[in-house]
């Protein structure tokens, strides 16, 4: 006897789940500005200001919020600052 198991209906699904840090509003607005001018110049895609903490990867919803959880705990407002930019050749340029 050949029995089949569908085995995605025993894994949790899982998702792609990133961290990103947003600028405080009025940082957003102006650098929303500069995104603009520089997308009608040059093109590009449209997206939040941001950078990019934790990049994608795949869990579960459990697993995210967990994760999240226990990253937050004692961490506390930083401050961050721009020291240079950089052009890459694809969408998701990582630095």
């Amino acid at each position: 006897m050949d029995v089949q198991v569908d085995e995605t209906a025993q894994q949790p699904k899982k998702d792609v789940y990133s961290v990103w840090a947003l600028p405080p509003e009025d940082v957003t607005e102006r650098v929303k500005k500069l995104m603009y001018g520089l997308r009608s110049e040059f093109g590009g895609p449209e997206f939040k200001p941001h950078v990019t903490v934790v990049g994608a990867i795949s869990l579960t919803e459990d697993e995210a919020r967990d994760k999240l959880k226990k990253a937050c705990e004692g961490l506390k407002a930083y401050n961050a600052t721009v020291e240079r930019v950089a052009t890459g050749t694809f969408f998701y340029q990582l630095l």
